[in-house]
Order: structure tokens, then C-alpha cells, then sequence
């Protein structure tokens, strides 16, 4: 009898790791898509401007109403996933978005335009909360996290790539910006019309009723009334409000310490390099464990980076501090979207990613105009000392709220 040299091995097979399955990488793909071809504020203001549509000032409230339907829509997005459907929702969005980049390319007054680019600051916004949903829906509770941090990464690829491709595109002609924003708008809805619509209640045919508007809207409040979702979302607010200085309050301070319009945007641009290149590694590392230390790590990174720069005025300083904060917007990207998922009811998956979405979008409506005026009247070294203190006091109120509430350690 032969006998056996080798070690033993086992008749089962080694159990595969969950993938993340076809449905999420065509979620992936049109996210990059929809970044990279967006109407950007900046390119839209100089486009309003120099085509005599509009001043400076009045420019300003096109903008802002760009900004005020992005607000609107990130609940929006959550009550119409819930309603018809993710996939629907994200389809039916994308094609009214190249409708309404067509009407802004057309010359109005400047209330017309306010109109039309608030609609459309709805419809470019819509579908994240559908897309998160999604994500809930479709992928296994183990892998949502890196779900949620790759496809961050994937709307940051596209933000890379957008400013020097529609800046290309505006020096052919000013018009042909829209033309890009409808295309990959279009596309986009072509590349969803590949994912599988997930079942809901209320479908036809499942027997139960399907909810009405009524219902539709107390399921949108109802994120913001319940314990522990309102606190979280109250935290998650604060915490945006800080990290979007990095859009308002720094540029201008970076400036007032001497830097160069040049050496704001080599500084800034840490941030998108680091994120498209560390991103997919945290993403892949990422998991449903351990979500309270990660909330505070990336709390308390957040916090130092943005105080660092009340101190560190030199243009390493301010490339080292961006560097910081990114390290926490990285480990904090995927953590918010995860954690809603977990707590919320399989039905009303987009209204409680909705209400995610809406705390980040207020925290640039709020934060900005208030950072800046802080940031005027107490001083450089006093202003980012007292976001440093905020992220730390979000940090703390991370720990108290998981006390009464798991955040999901050991839900998988």
C-alpha cells in the first residue's frame, strides 16, 4: 500500500468570497460616467458670464439654486426609489437631466435660468440615494461596505477627470458643455437599463397595496424623528460642515496666507489624488465590523488635518494637513451609507439613505456661508482651532449614541 507523502487536504472546497455582483458594477460604471460629464458650478458660472447671460452676482443665485435642488433632491431621491424602484428612479432622472442640460444651453432671462438649473440640480442629484439603496438591496451584508467606498471612489474618478474634460470641451465651444452633460446623462440611463429592478412592496402582483404619497412622505420624515437615526444624522451634519471648508473657508485662507491661485489648487489637489489612489485599498479592508472606531478615527483625523490648518501656513504645511483630513474622509466615505443600511427597514432602503445624503448637502449650504463668516471675524488660528474641537465633540458623540445603539459590530 502507497503510502501518502503530501499533506492531507480536505473534500470540501474553500468557501468563495461574495462578490459584488453585476447589478453594483453597472451602478459603478454610470457613477463614474455621471461625474465625469456633470455641470460643474464653476464652468457653468464662467459660461454664464461670458455669454453676457448673466452677472457676476446674478450668476451667483443660478448657482445657488443649482445647490438648493440638490438639497431638495437628496430627500426626493429616497421617496421615488422607495416608491418605483431604484433602477427606475436612476433611469428616469439621468434622461430628464440631458432634457434639462438641452434648456440650459438655450438663452433665457436670468430667473429662467435660476428655474431650469434648479430642476436640473434635482435631477443630477436624485439617483445617489437611489443608488445607495440599491447597494443596500443587492449586495451581500458582508461586502456593503466596500460596495460604498468603491463606488465613492468611482464618482471621484470622474470628478478627477471632469474639470480638464469639460474645460476642453468649453475652449471648442461654450455649448458643447451641455451636449457632454446630456451624453453621459443618456448613457448613464442606458447602463442602468442593464440592472435587475429589485422586487418592493407594494409591486403589482405581491399582493399588497402599493403605499401612497401620503405614506411616501412620512416614510421621507421618518429618518429624522427616530432615535438613533436623527442624532447620527445630527453628527453626520456637523461633521460634513467641517469637511466641506475644504469648498469655501480654505481657499479663501490659503490665500490670505499667501499662497497663489496655482498653489490653492496643487494643495487641494492632494485630496482627489490620495482619494482615487487609496480608496479602492480601504475599500477592499472595509467591512461592517468595528463601524464605532472607524466613525471616531475618522472623526478625530478629520478634526487635526482642519486644525492644522490654523498653524501650519507654509505650502507642505498645507499640502501635509490636507493630507490628514483626506486619510479621514477616505475611512469615513463608505462607514455612513453602510450603518443606514443596517438600521433601516428593507422597504424604506432610499428614505434613510436619503436622509444620509441630505445631511451632506445641507452641511455645504450651512457651513459655507457660516464658516466664512467665522473665518472673517474670529481669525484663521481661531476658526479651524474651533473645527478641530467639533470633530472631536462629533467623535465623543459617536461613542455616547453607540452605548444605547451598536453600530452594527455585530450585526454580520
Amino acid at each position: 500500500m502507497k503510502s501518502q507523502t503530501g499533506p492531507l487536504k480536505p473534500d470540501v472546497a474553500r468557501p468563495e468570497k461574495e462578490k459584488l455582483g453585476r447589478a453594483f458594477w453597472y451602478l459603478w460604471s454610470g457613477t463614474c460616467l455621471n461625474r465625469v460629464g456633470q455641470l460643474l458650478p464653476a464652468f457653468f458660472t464662467l459660461y454664464l458670464v461670458h455669454q453676457h447671460l448673466a452677472t457676476v452676482e446674478t450668476a451667483g443665485w443660478v448657482i445657488g439654486a443649482q445647490g438648493a435642488g440638490s438639497i431638495v433632491a437628496a430627500l426626493l431621491g429616497g421617496v421615488l426609489s422607495d416608491r418605483f424602484g431604484s433602477r427606475r428612479t436612476i433611469i428616469y432622472s439621468q434622461l430628464i437631466t440631458a432634457l434639462f442640460a438641452g434648456v440650459l444651453s438655450l438663452s433665457m432671462p436670468v430667473w429662467g435660468l435660476a428655474a431650469v438649473a434648479f430642476l436640473a440640480g434635482c435631477t443630477t442629484t436624485v439617483h445617489r440615494p437611489a443608488g445607495a439603496a440599491l447597494v443596500a438591496q443587492t449586495v451581500p451584508a458582508s461586502q456593503r461596505a466596500r460596495a460604498y467606498g468603491l463606488l465613492y471612489w468611482a464618482a471621484n474618478i470622474g470628478v478627477s477627470v471632469a474639470p480638464t474634460l469639460v474645460g476642453a470641451v468649453m475652449e471648442l465651444a461654450p455649448r458643447f458643455m451641455f451636449i457632454l452633460n446630456a451624453a453621459t446623462s443618456v448613457t448613464y440611463a442606458l447602463v442602468a437599463t442593464r440592472i435587475p429592478e429589485v422586487s418592493r412592496r407594494g409591486d403589482e402582483g405581491d399582493g399588497s397595496p402599493r403605499k401612497s404619497w401620503r405614506l411616501s412622505a412620512k416614510s421621507a420624515a421618518a429618518p429624522f424623528l427616530k432615535v438613533p437615526i436623527a442624532p447620527f444624522i445630527l453628527l453626520n451634519f456637523l461633521i460634513s460642515a467641517i469637511y466641506l471648508q475644504c469648498r469655501s473657508a480654505l481657499p479663501v485662507d490659503m490665500v490670505a496666507h499667501g499662497l497663489s491661485s496655482g498653489s490653492v489648487g496643487l494643495a487641494l489637489s492632494v485630496n482627489g489624488i490620495l482619494v482615487v489612489v487609496l480608496q479602492p485599498f480601504t475599500s477592499y479592508f472595509s467591512g461592517s465590523e468595528k463601524l464605532l472606531s472607524k466613525f471616531f478615527t475618522a472623526s478625530v483625523l478629520i478634526g487635526i488635518g482642519f486644525g492644522l490648518h490654523g498653524v501650519w501656513h507654509s505650502q507642505i504645511g498645507y499640502v501635509l494637513s490636507v493630507a490628514v483630513w483626506t486619510l479621514g474622509e477616505v475611512v469615513l466615505a463608505p462607514l455612513g451609507t453602510s450603518l443606514m443600511a443596517i438600521w433601516a427597514p428593507p422597504e424604506e432602503q432610499g428614505s434613510y439613505q436619503a436622509a444620509y445624503f441630505f445631511a451632506w448637502n445641507l452641511g455645504l449650504a450651512v457651513g459655507a456661508p457660516v464658516g466664512l463668516w467665522e473665518l472673517e471675524n474670529l481669525g484663521s488660528t481661531t476658526f479651524w482651532s474651533s473645527t478641530c474641537a467639533l470633530a472631536l465633540i462629533v467623535a465623543i458623540g459617536h461613542i455616547a449614541l453607540a452605548k444605547s445603539h451598536p453600530y452594527g459590530e455585530t450585526d454580520e
